[in-house]
């Protein structure tokens, strides 16, 4: 059984996740937790259920989403991270977001050689864990879903809320190119599929058709 764990972190309450399976095999998406006690939430939940979280998966790299992934790389030296190459070559890094918007806050950018390129139609494999890649561009030029079939969930990042969609007035947004990246990626997945967005509470891909307002 695959199982999924929400963390909410730092100031602009970010979903950080963690899925694992009995086996033990456990991946981390969008590490976003900014200080010791928000680090210390994730390690203890971890070592609670005996999972070794061996990939970190990125939606996106924005400041908020990433604030704890080079934490993760260095607590966990097996790991590695995964997100799509425009997010590096086409967005300030989050550390130069933070000085961007004027915040005081500290952020250490990730380890570039931890950090592996991926895109549409790419497979990561989590132990037995099976990932699908999904192009979902529009929040940021990047940004990625990642669609776990067996688990019927998709992780979403900040393209796709509740009865609402991300903004796109960020580096590289585009606001026609974010609603046809969820018509055409998103709503093509099976109804129940549940959608775990980068914000706020779990939906379904079912709900958002029927009841989203921006594809009404």
């Amino acid at each position: 059984m695959i199982s999924v764990k929400k963390f909410v972190f730092n100031s602009v309450e970010e979903n950080t996740y963690l899925i694992y399976n009995e086996a033990g095999d456990a991946a981390i998406v969008d590490c976003g937790c900014m200080d010791v006690m928000e680090q210390e939430a994730l390690l203890s939940f971890v070592e609670s259920v005996g999972v070794r979280p061996t990939v970190l998966l990125n939606t996106h790299l924005h400041f908020d989403h990433t604030w704890g992934a080079s934490f993760a790389l260095k607590h966990w030296p097996q790991m590695q991270g995964y997100a799509h190459r425009a997010e590096v070559e086409e967005m300030p890094s989050p550390a130069k977001q933070i000085a961007l918007f004027g915040l005081q806050d500290r952020l250490e950018d990730m380890q570039p050689d931890r950090l592996h390129y991926v895109q549409q139609g790419d497979v990561i494999q989590v132990g037995a864990i099976r990932i699908e890649v999904l192009d979902v561009p529009g929040h940021s030029p990047g940004h990625l879903a990642f669609y776990c079939p067996e688990g019927e969930f998709v992780m979403v990042g900040d393209v796709l809320f509740r009865q609402d969609i991300g903004r796109t007035d960020l580096w590289g947004g585009n606001y026609e190119k974010l609603l046809e990246s969820v018509r055409t990626r998103l709503f093509t997945l099976p109804p129940e599929t549940t959608v775990y967005s980068g914000h706020g509470s779990k939906t379904s891909i079912r709900e958002e058709i029927q009841l989203n307002p921006y594809f009404k």
